[in-house]
């Protein structure tokens, strides 16, 4: 279709430019180029995608400016070449059609990338979450707080103003990497076939180098504010000086040495003897280098152990066969006392001690004198006092009496932590200095008194003893054979090694600061081998004291913002204060305090407050919160590599965690009542208020429910759902006089309604408490005091008394409403009973157990029937009614007086806290059962929807009962099964992924330990990286694809039907005029003659 020209000589020189302009925008030429250059950059972000990751090709490529820019001109061109054959013709209509959809599919995708979300939710097992994580845009918020008592009750909000966002482009690499890993060179220890194969596998990486320059990306140096702080009149600026995307705190100084493999025994085939080879070094990323650090001291200890140990506290590092550990050398002298310490003779049974004394080095054979005795040192007017000689030692607090610096003798029949105390005497015998103490197996709590340059060691003789070299418990053996680094002056690295199987320093040498495999030092002797390991130092890093600093960590694909420690160096200039601070990025939700790390604090005295620059990530609020079940893992047979994983959760309200829901008795959907009321748009704050219904009584259409989160009592009417707090812990401390009470609401639950009266249970300090109040919240008091766990009350209102079931004693209690007439222990040996339920009329007592049995192993819930006894000495025989399925247990029982059945909700036994199956198929996973009082007759009434339930109650002919206040449960998220979900509070329309994961975490393990229960029987912790996907293009993408084809098939259909096929003209020539005019002469004359 043949482009218009627009353009002619007799116009304007400006018109002819502005329409050249156009013209050019219009063209096909243009088009091809934009197509093209487009397919390069997808084409190229494919392969950087596969590479890199999501984050890497976002940031570099479909969010920078000239992606944005070629989207622009594409957009232009499509518009300008339909605009410019205006007005179109009817056979244009396909065209012109087609050339709309296309700008149709541009906006979708622009306002998918402007307004959309592409970001992580981390969730633990057991847990919920709301909300989601940039994967790469970082911020810094910049607030005032006002000093005030931390230790006051107070919102520390009130003293906080925030003042301003600034971005932080910081990008998805560690700075360094721009420089090391996109540059020509070949990674160390990676060799190729040839040349071709190298820039194949190398290409991406090269080229990305340029690339990635175009992002507009903050470098070392960048400026990221410089302003005037408004009400404070002071200059802040804020320059970047460094970047880690992944990183690892470590001290300094630090030394990195690679250990070679342990030697190979072979047969020599020219002796026909067995014969070995030194070890090989692992290559690439087979290498395992070992970090050896001085940490310093924290600031708590620093009152405590500041002038004892101002070089800080080494780390013995257990690597290949021994342990390593680095000194910080003050002067010339420390490095002479290092490197002369060999004992000269045999090391007997007390040892030798190695010391300097008056700048000389001195041997001292402990064999030859006794606890008390003075030791002279030739060649100085000083001596030694031998004050004592420990086998062991007891480590206190530096200043508790008796001891020295903390730490005293500990009575022992054999050596442990050889340890001696020495006290260096002037010529007049005065004390010289502070005490010495060396501890033989422990020098990194050595005792020195640097500043009369007094430093030693203690050598002793463990040659006999048996450790254990490798494995999980050599980190834990106390005697071992050294490497010890040492960095003297002018930064050189000496290093000596003490065998101890041998009672020798066998080395004490300088050591080139950055090895390699052909630069290897010998190292620790293994004693079933000829061959002693080698190794060689990777890095040095020194420092004058031990200071801790981030170290950058290579890049993780894998490894999402969450799962990551994200560093920046910063440079703030607030008003005359200049600092240089680390700041880890705060990944959390809003308003969530902050650890110090995450923080830089600059204070002012004089206004009386402190700035705070934080590095968050920006969060999202989708609206409902996910809680992660369970997380499944399959590993590839016979390795730790994972090949499927996947997420198990429910979708909860944003409000309710737990609240009251219906069944009739026929059976039907179960729904919920509405109590509590669910989160509304208004409601999705970050300081939203949580309610969980722990327990609940109806009376008429009044429902009275605990309310656990806020440790509340409340009743709403169920005809307009207003809702009114009774009791709160405020209400009954205020009480004073007559009225004053000891009442309480901590852990309330298990809530019923009997004689005008409400009855709870409490806990507090490990002991369960009975409470009760009118039903207008007045009189309320305590009226059983239980030790251990009480779960369930229960009323036999033809008897009026009160059962209460103890799980943690495994019995049945009672007494009358006002807690007299007390009988403890009327049914015992309940065998982890869980619900409670009485048959008054009939004096009949029914109760749910798990089955004792081992976690793990096959287990049938049960429920049991016992006559009422008369006392707690009658004997009874309770017998099991209901025996379940395997695996599945009755969450609670109630029961029907009127009907004479007993109504039970079962669910399958939790596997690591889950409760389902691991299977894509999502099904029923809790049943509402019915039978007789005698255990026959079951029958299930078919209830949809029941998840996580409790406290069952029957009223006015329905059933209700506790559970998760779910929107949807048992969703099953995988890698290639993203699930689709419609937030219910913001309205907008959610895709969810399964990302990565953490863990396992096992007992024992911080995350373990801060996540899960202390009574829970989970086996391991993990957690789980959702993806959480939002585009409010997508629509409009899709609806831009239709009218394209739409204009396709219009451009094929008119083309073949709506036009005829046009009729070729002939071209007559002047013999074919000269022909036609013979014939007509010739027709004309036979006329004439005619």
């Amino acid at each position: 279709m043949a482009q218009p020209k627009l353009v002619s000589t007799d116009q304007p020189f400006a018109l002819r430019a502005v329409l050249r302009a156009y013209e050019l925008s219009a063209s096909l030429k243009l088009a091809v180029v934009l197509i093209f250059s487009m397919a390069f950059a997808l084409g190229y972000a494919t392969f950087v995608e596969a590479a890199y990751g999501t984050p890497v090709v976002q940031y570099f490529v479909y969010q920078t400016w000239w992606f944005n820019g070629l989207n622009i001109l594409l957009a232009i061109n499509i518009f300008c070449a339909a605009a410019i054959r205006y007005p179109w013709q009817r056979h244009q209509t396909g065209f012109v059609i087609t050339h709309i959809g296309l700008l149709v599919l541009l906006s979708g995708a622009a306002i998918g990338r402007q307004y959309g979300i592409d970001a992580q939710i981390p969730v633990f097992e057991s847990r919920m979450e709301r909300y989601a994580f940039d994967r790469t845009n970082l911020f810094l918020d910049i607030s005032i707080e006002d000093d005030h008592d931390e230790n006051s009750a107070h919102d520390h909000n009130d003293f906080v103003q925030t003042l301003k966002r600034v971005p932080f482009p910081a990008g998805p690499f560690n700075w360094a990497d721009y420089d090391t890993q996109f540059t020509y060179h070949l990674d160390d220890g990676v060799e190729y076939k040839s040349r071709t194969e190298a820039v194949l596998k190398n290409g991406l990486r090269w080229t990305s180098g340029h690339i990635f320059k175009l992002a507009n990306r903050a470098t070392s140096g960048t400026v990221l504010t410089d302003s005037v702080i408004p009400g404070t009149g002071k200059q802040l600026k804020i320059e970047a000086l460094e970047f880690m995307s992944n990183s690892q705190l470590s001290a300094e100084p630090r030394v990195e040495m690679i250990v070679s493999g342990l030697p190979e025994k072979y047969l020599d085939e020219e002796t026909g003897r067995q014969a070995e080879r030194p070890g090989e070094f692992p290559k690439g990323a087979m290498q395992q280098t070992f970090d050896i650090t001085i940490q310093p001291l924290p600031e708590p200890l620093m009152e405590f152990y500041g002038d004892i140990y101002p070089y800080g506290f080494s780390e013995p590092t257990q690597a290949g066969g021994g342990k390593v550990m680095l000194w910080i050398s003050p002067d010339e002298i420390y490095d002479k006392a290092f490197l002369e310490a060999a004992p000269q003779s045999e090391l007997g049974t007390k040892g030798q001690v190695v010391i300097s004394v008056d700048e000389e080095i001195h041997h001292i054979d402990l064999n030859k004198y006794l606890i008390g005795d003075t030791i002279e040192l030739k060649g100085t007017d000083y001596s030694l006092r031998l004050s004592g000689l420990w086998n062991d030692v007891v480590e206190g607090k530096p200043d508790t009496a008796g001891t020295i610096y903390g730490y005293s003798e500990k009575i022992a029949d054999q050596p442990v932590v050889p340890t001696v105390h020495l006290q260096v005497l002037d010529k007049t015998g005065d004390l010289h200095g502070r005490d010495i103490l060396l501890f033989a197996n422990k020098p990194q709590h050595n005792v020195y008194d640097y500043n009369n340059k007094v430093y030693g060691t203690y050598w002793f003789d463990f040659s006999t003893k048996e450790i254990q070299p490798f494995g999980p418990n050599a980190s834990q053996d106390e005697v071992y054979s050294r490497i010890e680094f040492l960095q003297g002056q002018n930064d050189t690295l000496y290093y000596r090694y003490w065998n101890r199987r041998t009672n020798q320093l066998v080395h004490a040498l300088p050591l080139k600061e950055i090895g390699s495999p052909e630069t290897a030092v010998f190292g620790f002797q293994m004693p079933q081998f000829e061959t002693p390991l080698r190794f060689y130092v990777h890095k040095f890093i020194s420092s004058e004291k031990p200071v801790i600093s981030a170290i950058p960590l290579r890049f993780d694909r894998d490894k999402q913002i969450v799962q990551r420690e994200v560093r920046a160096k910063l440079k703030v200039k607030w008003g005359e204060v200049e600092q240089e601070h680390w700041i880890r990025a705060f990944v959390g939700a809003p308003g969530e305090r902050q650890r110090p790390d995450q923080q830089i604090r600059i204070r002012d005295p004089e206004a009386g407050n402190t700035l705070v620059l934080t590095m968050p990530t920006e969060a999202f609020d989708i609206g409902f919160r996910i809680r992660l079940k369970d997380f499944e893992r399959k590993l590839d047979p016979g390795t730790s590599q994972a090949s499927h994983y996947s997420s198990w959760v429910d979708f909860v309200d944003l409000k309710n965690t737990q609240e009251i829901w219906t069944a009739s008795k026929e059976g039907s959907q179960a729904e919920s009542i509405g109590v509590p009321i669910r989160a509304t748009t208004e409601d999705a704050v970050p300081d939203i208020s949580h309610h969980s219904v722990s327990g609940f009584a109806f009376s008429g259409e009044q429902v009275y429910w605990l309310d656990r989160s806020e440790r509340t009592l409340n009743v709403t009417n169920l005809e307009d759902k207003r809702t009114t707090t009774l009791l709160t812990n405020e209400d009954l401390r205020s009480l004073t006089g007559a009225e004053a009470t000891n009442a309480f609401l901590n852990i309330p639950r298990g809530l019923i309604l009997e004689g005008g009266r409400l009855f709870w249970i409490d806990e507090i300090g490990g002991t369960s408490v009975i409470q009760s109040v009118e039903t207008t919240g007045k009189s309320a008091t305590r009226i059983v005091h239980s030790p251990g766990k009480v779960l369930e009350l229960a009323v036999d209102t033809a008897h009026s008394k009160l059962y209460w079931l103890n799980s943690s004693a495994g019995q049945i209690s009672r007494s009358n409403f006002a807690g007299r007439e007390m009988e403890i222990g009327i049914i015992k040996g309940l065998k982890r009973p869980i619900s409670l339920a009485v048959d008054g009329q009939h004096s009949l007592l029914f109760w749910a157990e798990r089955d004792p049995t081992a976690a793990g192993s096959a287990a049938r819930g049960r429920i049991m029937q016992s006559t009422i006894p008369e006392n707690a000495a009658q004997q009874i025989n309770p017998r099991s009614i209901v025996t379940l399925d395997v695996d599945t247990y009755a969450t609670s029982i109630a029961y029907d007086e009127k009907l004479r059945r007993l109504v039970y909700i079962t669910a399958e036994k939790p596997r690591q806290g889950y409760i389902g199956h691991h299977s894509g198929t999502v099904h029923r996973t809790h049943h509402l059962m019915t039978c007789n009082a005698s255990g026959g007759d079951i029958t299930e009434v078919p209830a949809d929807g029941i998840d996580l339930a409790d406290r069952l109650l029957i009223h006015q002919g329905r059933y209700y009962w506790n559970q998760s206040a779910s929107y949807q449960h048992d969703i099953y998220i995988t890698m290639n099964a993203p699930v689709e979900f419609d937030s219910p509070t913001n309205g907008h329309s959610y895709r969810l992924f399964q990302e990565s994961f953490s863990g396992p975490w096992k007992p024992g393990d911080p995350e373990y330990e801060r996540v899960i229960p202390a009574d829970s029987r989970q086996e391991d912790l993990f957690l789980s990286v959702l993806t959480v996907n939002r585009d409010p293009g997508r629509a409009i993408r899709n609806f831009g694809c239709l009218i394209v084809c739409l204009g396709i098939a219009i451009m094929f259909y008119m083309k073949a039907y709506f036009f005829k096929p046009r009729k070729k003209k002939t071209v007559q020539t002047l013999e074919s005029k000269s022909e036609k005019n013979e014939d007509k002469e010739k027709i004309g004359s036979l006329s004439i003659q005619s």
